[in-house]
């Protein structure tokens, strides 16, 4: 290897990227709470309404199957929301500490979050597969011609679609997060 060789290899070497401010990681720490809380609110609201509309189905269905199939799909939402608030809610933002507690907190908030996300398919989508499936049971076999749903494999396929869309966006979701798990770390390298 010449001098020169070396010089280009020396010049071409990446250059450490400056460390975040005190100021920037706190302003990214309260967003990133923010952005969960909001989230999560919008996540208990959806609940709130999923409970409401499957108790008027109890109430006015006479299908054994989906008086069933909505009573498992309120369970279903139950333990999602259990869940969202078990896996996925923000911790409390740090009182007074340094700049690495600050930082270390951040992450801390985005590994949850990603892991949450990662995992969605497991809390979020499977506690509704029960319910769903009986009430669509329910809907098939039980139900006139002239009820108000639609029946057969076009509409079993769009739930699935449906189901198959949520897994898949909270992985990109979580892709996402990994980006920034990242980028944080190469910064406070």
């Amino acid at each position: 290897m010449t001098d020169d060789d070396l010089k280009r290899l020396w010049q071409d070497q990446p250059l450490p990227l400056p460390a975040p401010s005190l100021d920037r990681v706190k302003a990214d720490a309260r967003a990133t709470q923010r952005r969960v809380a909001r989230r999560n609110a919008l996540e208990y609201v959806a609940c709130v309404l999923v409970l409401a509309v499957f108790s008027f189905y109890i109430a006015v269905f006479p299908s054994t199957l989906m008086r069933v199939g909505s009573a498992l799909v309120m369970a279903g939402t139950l333990v999602v929301a259990w869940q969202l608030h078990r896996r996925a809610s923000s911790t409390p933002l740090p009182e007074a500490v340094g700049e690495q507690g600050w930082l270390a907190y951040q992450r801390a908030q985005l590994v949850r979050q990603r892991d949450a996300l990662r995992s969605a398919w497991l809390w979020y989508v499977a506690p509704f597969l029960p319910g769903v499936a009986v009430f669509r049971w329910g809907v098939e076999v039980d139900l006139p011609a002239g009820a108000p749903f639609i029946r057969g494999w076009v509409a079993n396929l769009g739930i699935a679609l449906v189901f198959l869309a949520v897994a898949v966006l909270n992985r990109w979701a979580a892709r996402r997060l990994q980006r920034q798990i990242d980028a944080l770390d190469t910064q406070t390298r």
